[in-house]
């Protein structure tokens, strides 16, 4: 199943305007609304089948994060342009527009639970695999002096869905992050540094068997949001 082509054009018209606020979610109280929004330059690294297939990148990228009581959500948008690395054997650039929406509930102490999707669209299509996958998962935040945060997150990929076929186990999908703020001007503007990685452990069969066929991606962002 090809992952949706619309969400490319989503990406064209927001990815300049907001940017990740990731994991503003205080450890011990979170009664108040919180709202944040602004803008990250993005840089990643994309391997798929192997590593001779590999490409770096750079981009713009940008969400926004809303809090209330228990609750937060966050949704990031990023395009990234990826070009051969040269040390691998890939001859073709491509763009990677992402779309990725998290829905979390504070549990206790610094836990809180996530659940939500991701999408990722290759233009040109068959230049790299489409993907799009349900993400469940847990972030621990800690708020490590005054107005400086951190959050850890991980979780699992599933139902994961190729351009080009093939499929992964139910534990064969993951994602990792690391979130940082700093906050300045009273709280009204936080300076962003995020992290995260995705690897699909994927195989394909042409009628001869199993083949892995892997797909792995690492994006950090770095930036700023304005907070209300």
């Amino acid at each position: 199943m090809r992952a949706e082509r619309g969400n490319d054009g989503t990406m064209v018209c927001v990815a300049g305007m907001a940017a990740l606020v990731l994991s503003i979610i205080p450890s011990f109280q979170l009664s108040a609304q919180h709202f944040s929004i602004g803008p990250q330059i993005a840089f990643g690294d994309y391997r798929e089948v192997s590593s001779d297939l590999h490409y770096r990148g750079s981009g713009i990228a940008g969400s926004a994060t809303l809090q209330w009581k228990k609750f937060s959500a966050d949704i990031v948008l990023s395009k990234l342009k990826y070009k051969p690395s040269n040390d691998g054997t890939a001859t073709k650039e491509f763009d990677a527009s992402e779309v990725d929406v998290r829905l979390r509930y504070y549990i206790t102490g610094p836990v809180s639970g996530e659940l939500g999707f991701m999408n990722r669209t290759a233009d040109p299509e068959f230049e790299a695999q489409s993907v799009g996958a349900v993400t469940a998962g847990a972030q621990m935040a800690y708020l490590l002096g005054p107005g400086v945060r951190m959050a850890l997150s991980g979780g699992l990929m599933f139902g994961s869905k190729y351009s080009g076929g093939g499929s992964t186990s139910a534990l064969g999908a993951l994602h990792l992050g690391l979130g940082l703020t700093v906050e300045a001007l009273r709280g009204r503007v936080h300076v962003t540094g995020d992290y995260g990685f995705q690897r699909f452990s994927r195989t394909t069969n042409d009628g001869s068997g199993d083949t892995a066929a892997p797909l792995q991606q690492s994006v950090g962002r770095i930036g700023f949001a304005l907070s209300h």
